[in-house]
């Protein structure tokens, strides 16, 4: 089996990683990975799966336009759509999985139609699926979106797979016309990655910072850095991670805010981070899906400040704290966060075991390959 995964993340990384997930569990079967967003250059993916790199584009960190290099934007689309129809046309797939795509990423609609036109093409045995997260930010014109996303959907989609558990957060609650979904509608459980077993104790005490891609949340880390400073517990260590998409300056002021205090390291992205997190005693970071996937699997307590900018993070956090699987920081105040850090180094809220399903990615896997019709 040949699957073309299409993945554009326009901020963070955590769609990257989501979908680079689901692709990894799709060994033996060939992936051909190709995607949009500022790429992870040092990145090693499994061997059966090839990255293709369309011409990035990301989003401004306020999600008001589109940022891309000094080129016209005429320009950008027209080579992203070339490279993506060869791509197509050589690789010969037979599933194309778009991520989020017709739920999200309408800008991108000038690429994928004319993929998914392709698709549909006289003698064209391609199937598409969407691969969707849990939860969908919410819309100024909720009808007018929902009608485009089912207009889109029941016509050139053959399959819908929600990356969650239903029991925790249904598809519904974000989408009103589920019931006018006409493809099957498949829910895989949630994607996580695999963590090594949880390693605490013996010496100081492990405190892990991170904002995922780091065009948002520096606020956080401010308020983390800066909290660190006055506390007066014996025997921490912060260590902060720095996304690989941070802007300069607040990767300087950061520097300059932790400087002269040796319990206070920052460190650049890191590609083994579910191995800093099960040797923590405490999680501090925002609430995107990945990061609650990574706090799920390594057992690591974990304090998490939702993106404010809409609902997305604060639902999935909020459904989370209420199962007792992690404790939601809702202000920024230095008072709260070094209450908050305090309570929880002294009373951690572990979240383990559960009965939550994590398997999203090898359920993925199954499904596309049991989907395939007999030749």
């Amino acid at each position: 089996m040949r699957i073309l995964f299409y993945s554009q993340h326009v901020l963070g990384i955590g769609h990257f990683f989501r979908s680079m997930e689901i692709a990894r569990a799709l060994e033996p079967h060939q992936v051909l990975f190709v995607e949009g967003g500022e790429p992870l250059v040092d990145f090693t993916p499994p061997p059966h799966v090839r990255r293709v790199f369309l011409p990035p584009v990301m989003m401004d960190p306020s999600f008001s336009r589109l940022e891309v290099p000094d080129r016209e934007m005429i320009e950008i689309w027209k080579e992203r759509t070339d490279l993506l129809l060869r791509s197509f046309h050589e690789f010969q797939p037979d599933w194309i999985v778009t991520e989020l795509f017709p739920f999200g990423r309408r800008n991108f609609r000038h690429e994928l139609m004319p993929l998914l036109e392709a698709a549909r093409e006289d003698g064209s045995r391609t199937r598409v699926a969407c691969s969707l997260r849990d939860i969908l930010v919410e819309k100024q014109d909720v009808e007018k979106y929902e009608t485009r996303v089912l207009e889109i959907l029941n016509r050139w989609y053959d399959l819908l797979l929600v990356h969650t558990d239903a029991r925790v957060i249904d598809l519904g609650e974000t989408f009103s016309r589920m019931n006018e979904i006409a493809v099957p509608v498949v829910y895989t459980g949630f994607v996580c990655r695999s963590a090594p077993a949880r390693r605490t104790g013996g010496g100081r005490r492990v405190v892990v910072a991170s904002t995922g891609g780091g065009r948002v949340g520096v606020d956080l880390l401010h308020a983390v850095v800066g909290g660190f400073h006055r506390m007066g517990r014996e025997g921490l260590e912060l260590r902060v991670f720095l996304g690989p998409f941070m802007e300069k300056a607040d990767r300087t002021a950061l520097f300059n805010l932790a400087s002269g205090d040796p319990r206070i390291s920052l460190h650049p992205f890191a590609g083994d981070f579910l191995a800093e997190l099960a040797g923590a005693d405490l999680s501090i970071s925002m609430a995107g899906y990945n990061t609650c996937m990574d706090i799920l699997a390594s057992g690591v307590p974990a304090l998490v400040y939702p993106f404010p900018q809409n609902r997305e993070q604060a639902m999935r956090a909020g459904r989370l704290e209420q199962l007792g699987l992690l404790r939601v920081l809702r202000s920024l105040s230095e008072m709260d966060f070094i209450e908050a850090v305090e309570d929880l180094l002294d009373r951690p809220v572990l979240p383990g075991p559960h009965t939550l399903e994590l398997d999203g990615a090898a359920r993925t896997a199954r499904v596309l390959a049991e989907s395939m019709p007999l030749n």
